[in-house]
């Protein structure tokens, strides 16, 4: 068990590493941000049943000395600079603009919209995003290639996929997050009741012609998106306001093997 632990840590820390060493992260902090979620995690989900999580304990579960969990345990790393809100809110502004019949065409077709007024866009964006500004969230939108504005000043939805590519900040904060999401249902069903596992499927073929390459991505670009759409009807179909909501995440991504990464794995 030990051994596949680390065999999988290394292979999740190749990924990572990568990405952290590109955005200036040297060792020492991503080693502080690794020990501080360890003291974290200990608190929160390893507490002795019955009885209040200790110091004393957590340095025996994380093999740290009590003054550092103490010291870690007090910790702020920023955690509320880009808790993806932003990216949120803007998936729930276009999936409304899909799926809710004040912003479609008799034919099931998103509608360009007025700017203000009733079922316009800054109804839109005040009805789906919480409280973002209508400006700020135009401003994500249009960076985003989501929308344009007509010659007659309408709002004109050009994608339903939201992919932040001018925003850096943005593009981390959905590692963090989806990476995370990923990481957790794996390990939920790891021990899990066999009638109690969450879905976590992968479709994968090792002997791919690169010459169909472009051709496969243009296929799940179509089917992929239409996927998530029509998910994303049936989550909404099932929306509550009182306090048994919670958030369900369903996730379709794109990998290709380079032969730097099976070099590094060899």
């Amino acid at each position: 068990m030990q051994a596949i632990l680390r065999i999988s840590l290394r292979k999740i820390l190749l990924a990572l590493a990568r990405t952290l060493l590109r955005n200036g992260m040297a060792y020492g902090e991503f080693d502080q941000v690794a020990r501080k979620a360890f003291v974290d995690v200990a608190y929160r989900d390893f507490t002795p049943t019955g009885k209040k999580q200790t110091v004393s304990n957590v340095a025996i579960l994380t093999g740290l000395n009590r003054k550092e969990v103490k010291k870690l345990a007090e910790l702020d790393l920023g955690q509320g600079a880009s808790d993806g809100r932003q990216y949120n809110r803007a998936i729930r502004v276009l999936g409304g603009w899909i799926n809710d019949s004040r912003y479609l065409r008799k034919d099931g077709v998103p509608r360009d919209l007025e700017y203000d007024g009733s079922d316009s866009f800054s109804e839109l964006v005040k009805f789906y995003s919480g409280d973002m500004p209508v400006a700020a969230m135009q401003k994500v939108l249009l960076n985003a290639g989501n929308i344009k504005f007509t010659d007659d000043g309408k709002v004109r939805l050009m994608s339903h996929a939201y992919l932040p590519s001018n925003d850096p900040v943005e593009k981390l904060t959905i590692l963090g997050n989806d990476t995370s999401q990923l990481v957790e249902t794996i390990d939920y069903n790891l021990t899990a009741d066999e009638e109690a596992l969450r879905f976590q499927r992968k479709a994968s073929n090792p002997r791919v012609a690169r010459a169909s390459i472009p051709q496969i991505k243009q296929f799940l670009q179509r089917k992929g998106q239409a996927f998530l759409e029509e998910i994303d009807l049936y989550l909404s179909q099932h929306e509550t306001d009182d306090d048994s909501a919670t958030e369900l995440s369903v996730s379709v991504f794109y990998h290709e093997s380079s032969d730097e990464n099976q070099e590094v794995e060899k």
